[in-house]
């Protein structure tokens, strides 16, 4: 099982441009210009970083109240827990590394979103920036980060050029990673502990920083762009948290079809279905060219089941965005389909983890130990 919860507000941090807020625009960057590097027709004497705000706000309480009322499992790194993951879809890239690492930790400090955007003229000073996370600088009254850039609530490990870039939390449990070689740019960070500890009560949720590794921001290494949409994009690319878990259930098999050809078929889908449902999908299976027989019933009656290994993916039908993956890709059961004698094969969706207005595809993949079958023309639609 899967649940989405969308970023509430989110903003850049430009160290070259410390008093800039970047609250409005429809890109995040994390860029870095080294030292000599051409800017503009300028040559930089200096090295700048940028940074990344993320804040999910009411959707941390939500998930809280999810957890006390049983409708998600315990935050935890342990199986049958549910695990969280930070996911941002990159709009370009451009002179990265073969590999390189992207780091999060929890931000120690409250901030402004502010309304500005990168290519303001003048530029907008009220709000979070590289120098400040509230106010505006140009009545001098700009609340500052404490403690200064490359610094956090637990540690210190030198600054870069100029003060400020955002505070967090570091230590045990306040930090998560992810490491990128030869793939994707798009993010799908875990941040199960810092999610954790904001569920406990053991940390203040301001949100995400999203930075590169200190080392890396002091380098003089030309690390490249990225480049992801933001909650302002107008797309359905926005950043969002995935909570994940295992709800699928297992019992009796006795009915698994045994054909080799096989047409899945929902029983009860709908056109359309409203946020606030919960909608268990039975699926059907028969067999695609069925063995002449007297019977009292139709095929669509019985309880036939998928393939033990069976999975679901959701799909945006416009974009082709995967909106919740195929786990089982990865030997996770995250979108592992159910099976008993009762209702056949069914799965749990959560209409409120989808953006309503918009059309979905339904992907099935059945898998057997020698056989793998997807079927993917099952549509509906999620609407307010």
């Amino acid at each position: 099982m899967k649940r989405i919860f969308y970023a509430e507000r989110d903003t850049t941090l430009y160290e070259r441009y410390a008093d800039r807020n970047a609250g409005v625009d429809e890109i995040l960057e994390l860029t870095k210009t080294a030292s000599g590097s051409r800017l503009s027709g300028v040559i930089l004497a200096n090295t700048y970083n940028s940074r990344i705000l993320i804040d999910f706000g009411t959707e941390i309480t939500a998930l809280s109240q999810s957890i006390v009322s049983g409708d998600i499992p315990n935050i935890n790194s342990i199986y049958s827990s549910a695990s969280v993951y930070l996911n941002l879809h990159a709009a370009d890239a451009s002179d990265l590394l073969q590999t390189y690492k992207l780091e999060a930790y929890p931000v120690s400090e409250s901030w402004d979103n502010g309304g500005g955007t990168y290519s303001d003229t003048p530029e907008t000073k009220i709000g979070a920036s590289w120098g400040g996370r509230k106010g505006d600088s140009i009545v001098q009254n700009t609340i500052k980060w404490n403690t200064g850039s490359a610094h956090s609530k637990n540690t210190s490990a030198g600054a870069t050029i100029v003060a400020g870039g955002g505070t967090w939390i570091t230590g045990s449990g306040y930090s998560g990673s992810q490491i990128f070689t030869n793939t994707s740019p798009d993010m799908r960070m875990d941040v199960t502990d810092i999610v954790k500890n904001w569920v406990a009560g053991n940390a203040t949720n301001n949100g995400f920083i999203i930075k590169r590794s200190s080392t890396d921001e002091l380098s003089g290494d030309v690390l490249g762009s990225l480049k992801f949409f933001s909650r302002e994009s107008h797309t359905i690319f926005v950043p969002r948290l995935e909570v994940c878990w295992d709800d699928s259930a297992i019992g009796s098999t006795d009915n698994v079809i045994t054909s080799n050809t096989y047409v899945p078929y929902f029983k009860n889908i709908k056109p359309e279905y409203r946020t606030s449902e919960i909608t268990r999908f039975f699926v059907g299976v028969r067999p695609e060219f069925p063995v002449k027989t007297y019977a009292t019933s139709s095929f669509y009656k019985t309880n036939d089941q998928l393939p033990v290994s069976s999975s679901y993916e959701i799909i945006d039908s416009v974009t082709n965005d995967i909106i919740i993956k195929d786990e089982k890709i990865y030997g996770n059961s995250h979108t592992k389909i159910s099976v008993n004698n009762t209702n056949g094969s069914f799965f749990d969706l959560r209409m409120d983890s989808f953006m309503p207005e918009r059309y979905y595809k339904i992907k099935l993949t059945c898998r057997r130990s020698n056989d793998t079958q997807t079927f993917d023309n099952f549509y509906f639609k999620v609407v307010n």
